[in-house]
């Protein structure tokens, strides 16, 4: 695992925000008022993959808000970090792991991320799930070891 930013954010109680690619659209404004929400609060700490469309989006209201956020990517570290990301990273609020050598990311990638966002969280919020998406099984795991589970929209 290789990572760029402030790794203490590790040590932090830590909430997973996971979501499926395809999502209903009644699912998407739950979403994004729990990103308000949560954003507002500089003791938060929210760790996802941010990869499907909505986790994007939920990164988005992070990003101007005074959490701290852990993105676990699914391929190797960026060569040069997005200009989006730079003030979180300079503010110290940031951590950026791969926990992959790929150079793009691929379903086998991104599921390890998602696998390792499970294992290493202390919650967990689920914006959409179904229960054809590879997502559930991670949900259904998560629910037996007693981890608490939040699902936005199901």
């Amino acid at each position: 695992m290789t990572s760029i930013g402030n790794t203490e954010l590790l040590t932090s109680s830590i909430s997973g925000f996971l979501c499926s690619r395809t999502i209903a659209s009644k699912a998407i404004l739950p979403c994004l008022d729990w990103a308000v929400e949560i954003a507002k609060d500089e003791n938060a700490t929210v760790m996802s993959i941010f990869h499907s469309p909505i986790e994007r989006e939920v990164l988005t209201f992070l990003l101007q808000g005074k959490c701290k956020i852990i993105i676990v990517l699914a391929r190797t570290l960026y060569k040069t970090i997005p200009s989006e990301l730079k003030p979180a990273l300079e503010a110290n609020r940031l951590l950026i792991l791969s926990i992959s050598n790929q150079p793009r990311i691929s379903k086998q990638s991104a599921l390890a991320s998602n696998k390792y966002i499970c294992e290493n969280c202390h919650s967990l919020n689920f914006g959409f799930i179904s229960k054809d998406s590879s997502l559930f099984p991670l949900y259904n795991e998560a629910i037996k070891t007693g981890k608490s589970v939040n699902v936005l929209h199901f």
